[in-house]
């Protein structure tokens, strides 16, 4: 390898980084800003998981980068140990609210504590304009469960939050029986949690970001693909961006379906158009955990009705194929 090639390849692998690494920093940001004392130690394992991420990755970074990971890492470590301090004193002030109740002053101090909880939870423009899949098994969904108050904007963030042996089709029909479900458009996929499923999640004006999936197929487009600490997973994609990896293995990438073109505008490519990054595999050699999808392997038949779809989803899911 030449200086020159020696020279792309680090700065290939810098924006590729980065890029990632501000991503999970900016979507940890927003869940401490409505996390709850039950999801504090989920977060923090995964801030500690970005630690070490940026650790690996030090001196494959041009220093200027590697400063402002730092510092989004610090300030993500920083909100975190405000959200611990504030629960804290949430729970000693709520003690001390509970001996002052006779005093009339007591009634009136009593209203700050009530007014921070409030702050501390999603907000009703916030909720509108958010929508979240959760605890479903068994089950085929359309489009039709991301109805929910109206918004002042026709832009939603999805979470996809534990689902198992399902199909979550995503796609506008024509015959959708919600407007409101039907004419909003997903401007980022929040995915957690999901086994022995198919996710056809249409066309997503930002990122798509995954974690711990088993099992899985998942079709879409998009911007950026991050998918984290999975297993067996199918993922067609039409995207502008390389799809990344991490933690990931038995993973498969294929172009996104012609059979379901008529749902999202797409270009026709005759080869992968894209290369995944594996970031547990930091080497010149390819990596050991994703491979393209053969010609044979593909899956023709999509289940895009309630009818019959467990027939499909057993065909389609990657299981013992890979």
């Amino acid at each position: 390898m030449t200086s020159d090639d020696g020279a792309e390849a680090i700065w290939t692998f810098s924006q590729a980084f980065t890029s990632s690494f501000q991503a999970s920093c900016s979507e940890l940001a927003s869940r401490l800003k409505f996390a709850n004392p039950d999801s504090v130690h989920s977060i923090a394992g995964e801030i500690q998981a970005l630690n070490k991420r940026l650790t690996e990755a030090t001196g494959r970074l041009p220093s200027y980068d590697q400063r402002q990971n730092e510092l989004q890492l610090k300030a993500l470590e920083k909100s975190l140990e405000e959200l611990r301090s504030s629960t804290a004193g949430k729970t000693k002030f709520a003690f001390k609210r509970k001996v002052k109740i006779p005093a009339p002053a007591s009634a009136e101090t009593a209203t700050p504590p009530a007014q921070t909880n409030a702050l501390a939870m999603p907000t009703a423009p916030i909720s509108s304009a958010s929508r979240t899949i959760s605890n479903h098994s068994n089950s085929y969904l359309s489009r039709s469960c991301l109805s929910g108050p109206s918004s002042s904007t026709d832009h939603i963030e999805v979470s996809i939050i534990r689902v198992s042996n399902s199909v979550l089709n995503l796609l506008t029909t024509t015959n959708e029986s919600n407007l409101s479900a039907s004419t909003v458009s997903l401007s980022a996929l929040h995915i957690r949690d999901i086994q022995n499923s198919i996710l056809i999640l249409g066309s997503v004006d930002g990122s798509i970001m995954l974690h711990n999936l088993t099992n899985c197929v998942v079709v879409a487009g998009c911007h950026q693909f991050r998918m984290h600490n999975s297993t067996a997973v199918d993922a067609y994609l039409d995207i502008t961006s390389n799809p990344i990896i991490e933690s990931c293995d038995q993973v498969r990438f294929g172009p996104y379906p012609s059979e379901l073109k008529q749902h999202l505008i797409i270009r026709d490519h005759t080869e992968l158009p894209f290369l995944p990054q594996d970031f547990s595999h930091i080497r010149a050699t390819p990596s050991p955990n994703w491979r393209a999808l053969g010609e044979d392997e593909l899956v023709r038949d999509w289940p895009l009705a309630e009818t019959d779809y467990t027939v499909q989803l057993e065909r389609a899911l990657p299981g013992s194929k890979i």
